[in-house]
C-alpha cells in the first residue's frame, strides 16, 4: 500500500503504475539558456570542468576545476575556483585574492593542488552540521588512495576532516559527488568505477560505471555497491551528477555523461591529453533507494547539435546540483571540452518536469496501485492541448466510485482538485489522458 498525496510524485518511473493503456513515457526537452561562465583566465585551461552548483542563501555558487595547459591529472597548479551569480544563469568570478597563481594575485582560486583534480564542495543541510563544516568537499585520486573529505565554515577556506582517504575501492578519477539525503538522513557518495570484465565493441577494454557508498557522520562509510539497472550495464557512463530532487527529496536523478569510446567524428581534433578519441551525451535516470536505478528513458537527455565541438571526446558533462529559480529547475553541464571556447552552459526545464506519461488524440489511461490517501486534496503537474484533457476518477478497494472529475485541461504546474473526505480512505486513481503530458502529482507543487 502506498502512502499518497503527503509528496511529489514524479513520473519518471512505474512506482505508482498498476496499469496502462496507449500511454507512453516522454521526456522535456531542456531549455538552453546559453553559455553560463567560460574558461578564459590563465589559470584556467583547455581541460577546466565544472563539478558542483548549490543555492547559498540567494547565490549561486559554481565550484570549478582549473586545469593548467599541457598538464596531466597529477599536476600540483590544478586549481578549484568559485564563481557565482544571483540569478544561475550568468555567473562571475568571486574574488578570492588569497592564493596567488604565478603573477595573477587578484583571482578566484580556493585551492591549488592534486586535490582539485575533482574537488567537489556542497552546502550542507544537516540540522546537526557543525558550523566549521558547513561546508563540505570531497576529492582525491587513486594515487592519493581514493577519496579524501573536506570541511569549511565558508566555502573557501578548507581543511581536511579525516587523516586519510575514508574511501578506497574504486576508480576515483573523474567527477565524484556527495551530498546530504534530508530523506535518508545519509550523507551519500557517488564515484567512478572501471568494470575490467564488462567489454563491448563500443568499450573493447573496460566499462566505466558507478558505485556509491553511505555515510551517518561523512568519516565513516559503507562499502561501495554498484549502481544496478534492470537492463544491466549496457552503456558506458563516465559521471555521474546525480542528486536529490528539490522538494522531492526521496527520488534522486542522475545524468550520467554516455561515453562512446570507439567513436571520432571531428577528424582533425587532437585534444589532449586524452587524444582525440571518442563522442559523448548525457543520459537521465532516477532512482528510490541510491541503488536501483531506474532509466525509463534510454535515449539521450542531452547531446550534440550542428556544432562540430560538440562531437569530440567528453562533452556534455553535468555538474552536480539542480537549482530552483522561479518556475524553474535549472541543470549546468559542460561542453567543448579541450577547446578554446570550452565552459558551463545552462537548460531548464519547469519544476518537477523530467518525464511525462502522455496519451495522444485516441486518447489513453493509467491505473494505480493500491492507494492510501492522506489528503482531501490532489494535485496536478501537467499540459494538455487546446483538444486534450485529463480526467480523474477516484474508485475505492470494492470498486465504488468515490470521486470523478471533469475535464481538466491548460498547462500548469500545480492544478488543484479537492475531494470531500477523501483522507484516511484506501483505493485507486484512474487517470484518462488525451493529447496530455502528466509530470506529476502528489502534494503542492509550488
Amino acid at each position: 500500500m502506498i502512502c499518497f498525496g503527503n509528496r511529489i510524485e514524479m513520473m519518471v518511473d512505474r512506482f505508482l503504475l498498476q496499469d496502462t493503456d496507449n500511454v507512453r513515457f516522454c521526456k522535456t526537452e531542456p531549455t538552453p539558456l546559453g553559455k553560463a561562465l567560460g574558461f578564459d583566465r590563465p589559470w584556467e585551461g583547455l581541460g577546466s570542468l565544472g563539478l558542483t552548483v548549490f543555492d547559498d542563501a540567494g547565490t549561486v555558487k559554481c565550484y570549478y576545476r582549473g586545469f593548467p595547459d599541457g598538464q596531466s591529472d597529477y599536476s600540483e597548479k590544478q586549481v578549484s575556483c568559485l564563481a557565482v551569480s544571483p540569478d544561475g544563469i550568468r555567473f562571475s568570478p568571486y574574488p578570492v585574492n588569497e592564493i596567488p597563481y604565478g603573477e595573477w594575485t587578484q583571482n578566484n582560486i580556493v585551492r591549488m593542488d592534486t586535490f582539485c583534480h575533482n574537488f567537489a564542495p556542497f552546502l550542507d543541510p544537516n540540522p546537526h552540521c557543525r558550523p566549521q563544516e558547513r561546508y563540505k568537499a570531497i576529492g582525491g585520486l587513486i594515487s592519493q588512495g581514493g577519496i579524501h573529505v573536506f570541511g569549511s565554515p565558508d566555502g573557501i577556506h578548507w581543511h581536511m576532516l579525516a587523516d586519510g582517504p575514508v574511501i578506497t575501492k574504486g576508480h576515483f578519477d573523474s567527477m565524484n559527488l556527495a551530498f546530504w539525503n534530508p530523506h535518508t538522513k545519509l550523507y551519500h557518495c557517488y564515484f567512478r568505477w572501471n568494470y575490467t570484465d564488462v567489454t563491448s565493441p563500443e568499450f573493447p577494454n573496460l566499462c566505466r560505471g558507478i558505485h556509491s557508498c553511505t555515510s551517518e557522520d561523512f568519516i565513516h562509510w559503507s562499502d561501495p555497491r554498484p549502481n544496478e539497472y534492470e537492463e544491466g550495464l549496457v552503456d558506458q557512463l563516465y559521471t555521474n551528477a546525480a542528486t536529490p530532487v528539490p522538494g522531492a527529496e526521496h527520488i534522486l536523478v542522475s545524468f550520467p555523461m554516455r561515453f562512446h569510446e570507439m567513436r571520432k567524428k571531428v577528424q582533425d581534433f587532437e585534444g589532449n591529453p586524452y587524444g582525440s578519441r571518442g563522442v559523448s551525451d548525457a543520459v537521465f535516470m532516477s532512482s528510490r533507494d541510491g541503488v536501483h536505478w531506474d532509466r525509463t528513458w534510454k535515449d539521450a537527455w542531452l547531446g550534440g547539435g550542428l556544432y562540430s565541438h560538440e562531437w569530440t571526446q567528453r562533452n556534455f558533462i553535468t555538474l552536480g546540483g539542480i537549482i530552483v529559480r522561479g518556475d524553474s529547475f535549472l541543470l549546468y553541464t559542460e561542453k567543448n571540452y579541450m577547446w578554446e571556447d570550452d565552459g558551463i552552459w545552462v537548460y531548464s526545464v519547469p519544476k518537477y518536469r523530467f518525464l511525462s506519461l502522455y496519451a495522444d488524440n485516441r486518447s489513453g489511461c493509467i491505473t494505480t496501485k493500491p492507494l492510501h490517501f492522506v489528503s482531501d486534496d490532489l494535485f496536478l503537474n501537467y499540459s494538455t492541448s487546446a483538444y486534450g484533457y485529463i480526467k480523474i476518477t477516484v474508485t475505492d478497494m470494492d470498486g465504488r466510485e468515490l470521486f470523478r472529475s471533469g475535464e481538466i485541461y491548460g498547462n500548469e504546474l500545480s492544478h488543484k482538485i479537492h475531494m470531500e473526505n477523501l483522507s484516511g480512505s484506501f483505493g485507486t486513481l484512474k487517470i484518462e489522458l488525451k493529447e496530455a503530458h502528466l509530470y506529476a502529482m502528489g502534494s503542492a507543487m509550488s
